[in-house]
């Protein structure tokens, strides 16, 4: 069995004049989101034997501060071009790429490319994909090249919720 995290990257500053998108940073929200997730995570036991992000500066923030909340060393994130602004059908070539020797996975990167790829992944509609969002997706495969289209389970998604609003169900 192989289980797959997509994370789409925390809360990024978009009113930061004269630089380019893939330079945009997180914000002081995605700051606190990204290690928020990371420590939900490690209370749920989550390890993962690869990391991949998009080169994207708030997609490869956010995976060094959840890593590191998992207990992942920040060298071991692997940077992979083709995350950024990629179509599902690029996403599913870089998941293919991923050595079978990994049982478990971790790929940060963005919307609405995630919202899609989950759509693509698993039989469950989801309507909306968060900053800072993991969905874990289980595969009953043995090789990450037999992942295909609908052939995922959704273990969980889960997300930063705003404090006194009630979560919109997103799945």
């Amino acid at each position: 069995m192989k289980h797959l995290y997509l994370v789409r990257h925390a809360k990024s500053s978009k009113d930061i004049p004269d630089i380019t998108d893939i330079e945009r940073p997180l914000n002081k929200r995605g700051l606190r989101d990204s290690r928020l997730m990371g420590r939900r995570l490690k209370k749920k036991g989550i390890t993962v034997d690869a990391i991949y992000s998009s080169p994207a500066k708030r997609a490869l923030a956010t995976a060094k501060r959840l890593a590191e909340e998992i207990g992942v060393p920040r060298r071991d994130i692997v940077t992979v071009k083709s995350l950024y602004r990629a179509n599902v059908l690029k996403l599913m070539a870089a998941i293919k790429q991923i050595a079978d020797t990994a049982e478990t996975a971790m790929i940060f990167g963005h919307n609405p490319e995630f919202l899609n790829l989950a759509n693509y992944l698993t039989p469950r509609l989801i309507v909306k994909f968060p900053t800072s969002g993991v969905l874990g997706v289980d595969f009953n495969v043995n090789s990450w090249k037999k992942v295909t289209r609908k052939s995922g389970r959704v273990a969980f998604f889960d997300y930063p919720k705003k404090k006194n609003k009630p979560p919109k169900e997103l799945l």
